[in-house]
C-alpha cells in the first residue's frame, strides 16, 4: 500500500513533516488496504469558508475544525472501486484558525493538534466514525496511535517538505 496527502492552500499552516505523517497512515491502513495506493488532499479555509461549508453539508451554522469529504461512501461505509490502481479516497478541510484555538484550550502544541486534525479527517474518508462509544473508541485509539508514531519518527517539530503539485497544490 502507499498513501500521499496532497496540501492545498498556505504551506505554512502545515508546520510538520507531511511525508512522515503521510507514511504513518500509510502503515496504520496497510493491514485494512494492502495493494492499494491512496491519496488525499488536505485544504486550508478560513473559519468563515469552513462555517459556510459546515452550515451546506452538515446543517451546522457554526465553525469547525476539520470536515471530510468522502468519494467512496455508500450508507456510511467505504466502498472504493476494486480495479484503480491509485484511488483518490477525498478531501479534508482543515481550519486552522480554530485547530489553533483548540489546541490553545487543551493546552497541547499546535504542531501535535494540527497532525491529530489531519490524521481524524483521513480516517472519516475511509470509513472510520465517532458515531457509538465502540466506533469512536477505535477511531480515537487508531488516530492517537498514528500521531504518536509520527511523533516518534519525525518529531513534532519536524520541517515542512512540500512541493507544487498540478493544479497548483502543494504535495510531499
Amino acid at each position: 500500500m502507499r498513501f500521499r496527502l496532497e496540501i492545498s492552500g498556505e504551506s505554512s499552516s502545515f508546520p510538520f513533516h507531511v511525508e512522515s505523517l503521510s507514511n504513518e497512515i500509510e502503515r496504520a491502513l496497510e493491514s485494512i488496504f494492502r495493494s492499494l495506493k491512496m491519496s488525499a488532499v488536505v485544504t486550508c479555509v478560513s473559519n468563515d469558508a469552513i462555517r459556510e461549508l459546515n452550515a451546506r453539508y452538515r446543517g451546522f451554522d457554526e465553525a469547525t475544525d476539520v470536515l471530510s469529504f468522502p468519494l467512496w461512501e455508500e450508507d456510511g461505509d467505504f466502498v472504493p472501486p476494486r480495479d484503480w490502481e491509485e484511488l483518490p479516497i477525498g478531501d479534508v478541510v482543515i481550519s486552522p484558525e480554530f485547530v489553533r484555538a483548540n489546541a490553545a484550550g487543551e493546552n497541547i502544541g499546535y504542531n501535535y493538534e494540527m497532525a491529530r486534525i489531519v490524521v481524524h479527517g483521513v480516517l472519516h474518508l475511509v470509513g472510520y466514525d465517532h458515531d457509538t462509544e465502540e466506533r469512536k473508541r477505535s477511531m480515537w485509539e487508531l488516530q492517537e496511535s498514528i500521531v504518536a508514531g509520527y511523533e516518534r519518527n519525525a518529531g513534532n517539530n519536524g520541517a515542512v517538505v512540500l512541493k507544487r503539485a498540478a493544479g497548483g497544490g502543494l504535495m510531499v
